[in-house]
């Protein structure tokens, strides 16, 4: 079995489906709601862990009760757990699912936290590949250094630009973007030519940009490749990238696949999570 890493934003998500939202100051009731751990480092691990790989996840949780229902969900999935940051809250997201499954979400992400990492706990031995999601500068720093040092491929999950990818993606032997997803000197740029430059400058291996249910593009040395996503009834698109990510973590460097091979049946996992709430459903999908 293969030993992953994922280091990053762990969150409480808290969703209702809904079409609209109640007015200022009024009350609503809502059709459905749910509440699971989250974030992009958890729903990556708990996916890849599902697919079969040994998962270590390097985190931020603190205390109180949100936080013991993350460490009993991450441990359901036989997910070995790091915690960096004592004394820092767990962050909560506020997430409103509309017919369509299209998600809005408002989120602590302790974003303006100064998270120190523990070095003591940041160990690559055994370590196939390491997932970095951007939050908690100090700690991705750290796992990014380590990872470079013992040359263990490092997989970027590339949200929202922080200014801590400027120091990633140098070392990332994968990145896989979102359609917003812009380095500032790149503003402007469409999907395709941002990860046609990022590839360049930055000498990432495999750069990709995922854009919900169109194709996924791929850079390759003189164009662009497209990786088709299957057609699926959206229920909630919750977490979809970051299935996305754990999926084609396990795929790449689990089961040692190509980067398309992995990235097409990272799509199919991705999509069938996008069928019921939450993101979940990937225990039959491949």
């Amino acid at each position: 079995m293969s030993r992953l890493m994922c280091g990053g934003l762990t969150t409480i998500d808290l969703a209702y489906l809904q079409d609209e939202l109640p007015v200022r100051g009024g009350k609503g009731t809502t059709d459905r709601s749910y509440i699971d751990v989250g974030g992009p480092v958890a729903n990556a691990a708990i996916t890849a862990a599902i697919l079969g790989s040994e998962v270590h996840v390097h985190s931020v949780l603190g205390s109180g009760l949100f936080a013991d229902r993350a460490r009993q969900t991450l441990a359901t999935y036989s997910i070995n757990v790091f915690e960096h940051g004592y004394g820092v809250e767990l962050p909560v997201a506020s997430i409103w699912i509309d017919a369509t499954g299209e998600r809005t979400i408002l989120s602590t992400d302790n974003q303006r936290s100064q998270v120190e990492a523990n070095p003591a706990l940041i160990s690559m031995e055994g370590v196939t590949a390491v997932l970095l999601d951007g939050h908690y500068p100090q700690l991705q720093r750290a796992l990014a250094e380590a990872a470079a040092d013992a040359g263990v491929p490092i997989v970027l999950d590339c949200g929202r630009w922080r200014p801590i990818f400027a120091e990633l993606l140098p070392l990332a032997t994968d990145a896989i973007m979102t359609a917003t997803f812009r380095p500032p000197a790149l503003e402007g740029l469409s999907n395709a030519e941002t990860i046609a430059q990022i590839k360049v400058q930055y000498g990432v291996t495999v750069c990709a940009v995922s854009r919900g249910p169109e194709s996924i593009l791929v850079a390759e040395s003189g164009g662009i490749r497209e990786v088709p996503v299957p057609a699926v009834a959206v229920i909630d698109t919750t977490g979809a990238g970051d299935v996305l990510h754990g999926a084609y973590l396990h795929y790449r460097y689990g089961e040692g696949l190509s980067a398309d091979e992995s990235l097409r049946h990272a799509a199919v996992v991705a999509s069938k999570s996008c069928t019921a709430l939450g993101a979940r459903l990937v225990a039959d999908s491949g």
